[in-house]
C-alpha cells in the first residue's frame, strides 16, 4: 500500500507545477483580456464621436467653437 502513496506523490507534483503554470497564464490572459476591452471602448467612443460628427457636423463645431 505504501508504494502505491509513493507512485502518487510522483503524480502530485507535476499536477501541481502544471496547475501553478495554469495560473499564470490564465493571469496574463485576464490582464491582456482587460487591456483589449479598454482599446475597444475606447474605440467605440472614438467612433461614435466621428459619427456624430458626420451626421451633425454644425452641432458639434459650436461646441467646440469652431463656428
Amino acid at each position: 500500500m505504501e508504494e502505491f502513496v509513493v507512485s502518487d506523490m510522483g503524480i502530485i507534483k507535476p499536477l501541481r507545477d502544471r496547475v501553478r503554470d495554469l495560473e499564470v497564464i490564465n493571469e496574463a490572459h485576464q490582464k491582456k483580456n482587460g487591456q483589449l476591452r479598454q482599446e475597444i471602448q475606447d474605440k467605440d467612443k472614438l467612433i461614435k464621436e466621428l459619427t456624430e460628427r458626420i451626421n451633425n457636423p454644425t452641432k458639434k463645431m459650436r461646441e467646440q467653437g469652431e463656428l
